[in-house]
């Protein structure tokens, strides 16, 4: 089957090959592209980190002399899913880390660990949904948002995903975020691409809020790379 990926580039290459492993062919047309906002790490104490995105720390600019190395390997960590700690790993921060499966329950986990009027310093994106600094907040519980990178909108689907789209080539299309659905179906709409006639995956049931009004939307039930992968090896699955 001919899938279409439309997260971030990188993240869609690594996508296609396990695809290929499982005898599918990828097409790639990412929506949105992931770019540093040049935000530096802020001045004073900081209790602990958090980070619900692994591009939260590969993209965070940190200064030759602030904060110190001895810092960073001591901050307590707080994130969503390995591959969060796996970068925070990879720049430096070596405390000891929490990680949760989703953000409701890493809020969870923040409540019990601290009380006012600790400093936690959040790492994240532009372009986020508030529950995490919500439900921080009612407990009393302020997150310093420090924005390290930013989705910005790709102008238009690739020619090659039109173009097969066109040819009813593509059998599948592979939803990451609800932000990504809700681009890849404005964009759709100005390419005069008919996402109707699909089968749309997509990682949770937010990732799937924007896809509501297509015939064949599925939602995996664990919100992993891996689960949505798992449908593409059973011949039994339909896709």
């Amino acid at each position: 089957m001919f899938v279409l990926l439309t997260r971030p580039l990188d993240e869609a290459m690594r996508t296609a090959e396990k695809l290929k492993a499982l005898g599918h062919t990828a097409v790639l047309s990412p929506v949105i592209d992931i770019v540093p906002t040049g935000a530096t790490w802020p001045r004073g104490v900081v209790d602990a980190v958090v980070a619900t995105s692994a591009r939260a720390f590969q993209c965070l600019d940190v200064a030759p002399d602030w904060p110190l190395p001895e810092a960073c390997r001591l901050y307590p960590l707080f994130v969503v899913g390995a591959k969060t700690a796996e970068a925070a790993r990879a720049r430096g921060f070596e405390g000891v880390a929490r990680i949760t499966m989703d953000a409701k329950a890493l809020c969870s986990v923040i409540r019990e660990s601290f009380e006012p009027p600790a400093r936690v310093l959040y790492l994240a994106g532009r372009d986020r949904k508030s529950d995490l600094e919500t439900c921080c907040k009612k407990a009393g519980i302020a997150l310093d948002a420090v924005e390290t990178y930013a989705a910005q909108s790709a102008p238009h689907l690739s020619h090659e995903a039109v173009r097969f789209a066109d040819d009813g080539i593509i059998g599948a299309v592979l939803h990451f975020s609800r932000r990504s659905a809700e681009i890849f179906l404005r964009l759709a709409a100005e390419a005069r691409f008919d996402p109707a006639p699909l089968i749309h995956v997509a990682i949770s049931e937010d990732a799937a809020a924007p896809l509501a009004a297509l015939p064949k939307v599925v939602v995996v039930q664990e919100p992993s790379e891996d689960a949505i992968l798992a449908l593409f090896k059973a011949p039994s699955s339909g896709t």
